[in-house]
């Protein structure tokens, strides 16, 4: 559910250690938010009482790590990634008198990451992270329009070697502002924006601090009036880093801050009113300072 990250001391082991942009850049192509998983309905969460199960299934694939101007930056570079991540809400059996819900969530993640830099290949199994939201806000001011806001947090699981190629962790906590709109134009057509505010700490291996990240997960979605449970839709995301990337030393020289941009096909198949699966293939079209590739998800959910 993110980009791999790769260590120093991979790229110091190249030569590629003289060049700050080169030796940091691609442990800042990385997030800990898993860009372009918010695209099916992110502001609809179970109803008071109920608690729904989630199973997201992604690879990525990138043969390319650009740099600010979108030029190749690491020879020979390959990397691919397969994720899978369980995400379990509950709503509370509680609203407001002015209709506001709440809910918790959380998402434990693992993932297998193979890279290749130049002539030096790695691989790592392994848990990646879990994500907690002890309190989602949502509000539907009409049967059409549902909004959610809610404060999370991602904690790092397993162990990250500085010496290793690949690492199935970050090994940062990162601090989320999630906001969710879905807006049911007309009973064909549908939009929905999930925009995330991703405040990073410092690396424990590392001590480098990827700078912090707006990220918008978004789709337009249609459903045929003679299949209403079946929806089709452009998806993706819109990644924009607002923040400089820190060494120990300082701040990194021209800042590193990651951009991409994201696109591709959506279909979502409703079993009924709570259930449904979700398949999509998105292309990164346009990237800065980060792997540049493709992922492809598989999305399930049910209620428990």
């Amino acid at each position: 559910m993110k980009k791999s990250t790769v260590v120093f001391a991979a790229l110091i082991s190249l030569g590629l250690s003289a060049s700050p942009r080169l030796s940091t850049a691609a442990e800042n192509g990385a997030t800990n938010w898993p860009l372009g998983v918010n695209t099916i309905l992110p502001a609809l969460l179970p109803p008071p009482g109920g608690t729904q199960f989630y199973s997201y299934t992604v690879r990525y694939s990138a043969n390319t790590f650009v740099d600010g101007k979108g030029r190749s930056a690491i020879p020979g570079f390959s990397l691919t990634q397969y994720a899978q991540a369980l995400r379990f809400v509950h709503t509370w059996d509680y609203q407001t008198e002015g209709g506001v819900r709440f809910s918790s969530g959380a998402i434990p993640s693992a993932d297998h990451t193979r890279l290749r830099i130049g002539g030096t290949r790695d691989e790592a199994t392994g848990f990646n992270q879990i994500y907690l939201t002890p309190l989602y806000l949502t509000y539907s001011p009409s049967p059409a329009l549902h909004l959610l806001a809610g404060f999370s947090g991602f904690v790092p699981l397993g162990d990250a070697d500085k010496n290793s190629l690949a690492n199935t962790t970050n090994n940062y906590r990162s601090y989320v502002q999630e906001f969710g709109l879905t807006w049911f134009v007309s009973p064909a057509w549908e939009v929905s924006l999930s925009p995330t505010l991703s405040f990073n700490e410092r690396n424990r291996t590392t001590r480098y601090r990827s700078g912090n990240v707006l990220n918008t997960d978004f789709s337009v979605g249609y459903r045929p009036a003679s299949m209403p449970q079946l929806q089709l839709s452009l998806a993706g995301y819109h990644t924009y880093q607002f923040s400089d990337d820190s060494a120990e030393g300082g701040p990194v020289a021209g800042g590193n801050r990651l951009r991409k941009l994201g696109l591709g096909p959506q279909v979502f198949y409703a079993f009924d009113k709570a259930s449904g699966i979700v398949v999509k293939a998105l292309r990164e079209v346009e990237v800065e300072n980060g792997p540049k590739g493709n992922s492809l998800w598989l999305q399930f959910t049910m209620p428990l």
